[in-house]
């Protein structure tokens, strides 16, 4: 019998955060390959990658001998290799980006159903990145060869990471081993996306924000600007200092905090805002998700109306809404049914924010026109689609952590060398709003649906309009300066988050509450973090409130943006 040799050629190619395993002809006709990945993350954030491939022989004529890995844009070191079962020395080729191990397979087994394997170690810091406080571990989307019968991961991490922020795609196994946290997946969960996931409480971060306004008139004018904002379970914001102070904040129908002037006539004005945030990761269930039926109809009132660039009652997003649309699935289900078609569908224009300002084209002109789009296409088009399918939707702008531009790029220039970013939020009666990413979902292949990363910073939400209110960075009359400073912190002190207030008795004038046995307090928010559900109403940094309680009450109960009590006593 004449004897094939052949060699295995594993590509494990890392381009554009994407894993693309790429079997030869020769392995898919000739070999089963199947893996056991152990991904082990030391608390220094190296880690060590044991990789496993068993190969069977499909046909008594041939064999493997030579077992190749590529890798491409992913640093590994400290190769080692083991070949049934004894230790091989891997050959190990560099090419620009890419490194190519190589290992002979020693003593190879002959046969149909004979198995050789390979076991590849090395080590990397590319998985695990911390960012400010977070630990953030990504292992990017694996493309799985059909003839792969098993495809096994494990990946641990130490448990000094902390809580679980997201982790994304569920695992089969989730368990506490030692100092670490272990998580298992197979095949079927690598089949759309690799592996991404958060630790740590929240990330802190600092900001300064500047905002130029100018007044073109010969009459006094009233000038508002959009300050951050809280959002409940995704991000809380405390404001150092406001100046000039304003004369009064309040909160839109959006929930956006707006600072509002007096400004004379034909002045300019620049307000200076310091402050501190704290994100927070939001991860959902997808079958959790309840019904239409169960939409708030204020809320369908509001939000599924048109605007520009949400062009709902285009026949282009109607029939794309149609055929889209599934009644038996519950909103998330159908919303997520957009976002695949975006992430499958729409081309991101790496070279628009080198053009400078980039005009904002619209939903329409995505299903209508050729070419590649920015971040502000990605979040109308599924504005547009998913109030058109009768789902709430809003756009929100932001400023947006990132170091990789190939995969989370940002691509709202202002000037002045100031960039923002944007994404789209839809509501689902279980879980409120909830922000996606499509742009980035689409660049880096990872799941930005399920959760979204403690990389965005929120400064507005647009659903009323889809042009106002504007964000930081918009409200300018210098075009040089820079107006946008936002960093990342290691620490957050509690004290910044501590909500506060100032109570005085004052006079009753209501003959109503006086026989109902009330008395009369002025309530002003002393603190650097808004006030909520103090008598039902909330208050705003800085401002006063009037309200009655009983004269023989002790103390006011209220809370912060998590819901925590807080009291104060009479």
């Amino acid at each position: 019998m004449k004897i094939k040799f052949t060699k295995i050629f594993c590509a494990v190619v890392l381009s554009v955060l994407f894993f693309n395993t790429t079997p030869t002809y020769a392995e898919n006709s000739q070999f089963i390959v199947d893996y056991n990945i152990q991904y082990s993350v030391t608390e220094a954030g190296e880690t060590v990658v044991i990789q496993t491939s068993t190969i069977t022989n499909l046909k008594n004529d041939t064999v493997p001998t030579v077992y190749t890995f590529s890798a491409k844009q992913l640093k590994i070191y400290d190769v080692s290799a083991v070949s049934n079962g004894k230790d091989a020395k891997p050959r190990i080729e560099q090419k620009n980006d890419e490194t190519l191990v190589s290992v002979d397979i020693n003593k190879y087994a002959i046969g149909e159903g004979r198995q050789n394997t390979i076991t590849l170690t090395y080590k990397t810091k590319d998985i695990a990145t911390k960012s400010g406080n977070i630990w953030n571990i990504n292992v990017p989307r694996i493309q799985i060869p059909d003839t792969t019968s098993r495809y096994d991961v494990k990946l641990s991490i130490p448990a000094s990471f902390g809580p679980k922020i997201y982790l994304s795609p569920t695992p089969v196994i989730e368990k506490k081993e030692g100092n670490n946290l272990a998580y298992y997946f197979t095949k079927e969960t690598f089949q759309l996306t690799g592996i991404t996931a958060s630790f740590g409480t929240y990330q802190p971060l600092n900001f300064k924000l500047t905002y130029q306004i100018k007044n073109f008139s010969i009459l006094p004018m009233i000038k508002e600007v959009a300050l951050p904002l809280d959002i409940k379970a995704m991000q809380n914001v405390g404001y150092q200092s406001i100046d000039p102070k304003p004369w009064f904040i309040k909160t839109d129908h959006d929930g956006n905090s707006i600072a509002v002037y007096i400004l004379a006539p034909l002045k300019s004005l620049e307000i200076t805002l310091t402050g501190s945030a704290r994100l927070y990761g939001k991860q959902i269930n997808l079958d959790f998700g309840r019904p239409f039926s169960e939409l708030p109809k204020d809320l369908v009132k509001k939000y599924t109306k048109k605007q520009k660039y949400w062009e709902v009652d285009s026949p282009y997003v109607q029939k794309l809404a149609q055929q889209l649309k599934d009644p038996t699935l519950s909103v998330t289900k159908n919303a997520q049914k957009i976002y695949n078609f975006i992430t499958q569908n729409l081309t991101y224009n790496f070279t628009a924010p080198e053009n400078g300002l980039v005009e904002r084209k619209g939903a329409e002109a995505v299903l209508t026109q050729k070419g590649s789009w920015t971040c502000m296409e990605f979040t109308d088009l599924f504005i547009a689609t998913a109030r058109a399918m009768g789902i709430p939707s809003r756009e929100v702008n932001g400023y947006a952590f990132t170091t990789e531009q190939n995969s989370k790029p940002i691509s709202i220039n202002l000037k002045g060398g100031d960039k923002l970013h944007s994404w789209p939020e839809f509501y689902d009666p279980y879980y409120g709003w909830v922000q996606i990413d499509p742009t980035w979902g689409t660049t880096s292949g990872v799941d930005y649906f399920s959760k979204l990363d403690t990389n965005h910073f929120a400064f507005v939400v647009k659903g009323l309009s889809s042009e106002y209110p504007f964000p930081a960075g918009t409200y300018r009359f210098s075009d040089a300066e820079k107006l946008i400073e936002v960093d990342l912190s290691a620490t957050s002190s509690d004290e910044n988050f501590t909500p506060k207030i100032e109570v005085k008795r004052v006079f009753n004038f209501n003959p109503i509450e006086f026989l109902k046995g009330n008395i009369k307090l002025r309530v002003k928010n002393v603190g650097s973090v808004f006030v909520y559900n103090l008598n039902a109403k909330n208050i705003p940094i800085g401002q006063i409130i009037n309200i009655y309680v009983k004269r023989h009450a002790t103390e006011l109960l209220y809370k912060d943006l998590g819901g925590n009590n807080h009291s104060y006593t009479l």
